[in-house]
């Protein structure tokens, strides 16, 4: 299981601060403008996402099941002086009416979970026609994967039955939940070697031309008709 310090350590580091940089540029270019929209975090970590989406302006709930990791994202919130609502829940039973929010976002949320299902569909019921569904994923076809793989197989509780995605595997989910795909973006195509990373992720955007063979993530957008 992730904790709170594991967030922290991992964007101290330089690998991990480049990284999550280049992930909410993609997650942010596929929500585009968000002022004044209400943005519901599935599964918010330490809020990182949600204090980004409160930056832009819009009106956030940051939820994630976890007491500790709320905790974590509202001191991260209040040293940002950024007014978030924080929710105590599960992703798969969301305690909000139907049609609540203009975008929701989910990151790295569905490769934990064993049935991906009940999270989409409670994501598209709580969000408003017209509205869009943002997922960030990490990817099948990476050297990041197969590091986390082999670290899974050699014990570690973090990595051990993780899913990596494809961007079939996204759009089967989603258009299953009767979302419509809009667009797609992959991202992190270097190795997690700051010597490479620090080269490579200059050239990031460019690479994401290449598609998802190579990306460590992926991300799409999908709306609600």
């Amino acid at each position: 299981m992730i904790e709170p310090d594991d967030y922290a350590r991992w964007r101290a580091s330089p690998v991990g601060a480049l990284t999550e940089r280049l992930e909410q540029e993609v997650i942010f270019k596929l929500a585009g403008d968000v002022r004044g929209r209400s943005v519901l975090d599935v599964a918010c970590g330490d809020g990182a996402y949600s204090i980004s989406a409160c930056k832009r302006g819009a009106r956030v709930v940051a939820l994630d099941r976890s007491p500790g990791m709320l905790e974590a994202a509202r001191r991260r919130a209040e040293d940002c002086r950024e007014s978030i609502e924080f929710c105590q829940a599960a992703a798969e039973a969301l305690p909000f009416y139907a049609d609540a929010f203009d975008t929701v976002i989910a990151v790295t949320t569905l490769c934990f979970v064993k049935d991906p299902q009940p999270t989409i569909q409670e994501a598209v019921r709580v969000l408003r026609p017209g509205g869009s569904l943002i997922v960030g994923e990490l990817g099948r076809y990476s050297v990041w994967a197969v590091g986390r793989k082999i670290r899974g197989w050699l014990g570690s509780c973090t990595w051990r039955g993780v899913h990596y995605w494809t961007f079939q595997d996204l759009r089967e989910l989603v258009e299953g939940a009767g979302l419509r795909i809009h667009s797609r973006i992959s991202a992190v195509y270097y190795p997690p070697v700051m010597a490479l990373a620090g080269f490579l992720g200059r050239y990031d955007p460019a690479l994401s031309r290449l598609g998802q063979f190579g990306a460590a993530f992926i991300a799409i957008k999908a709306d609600r008709e």
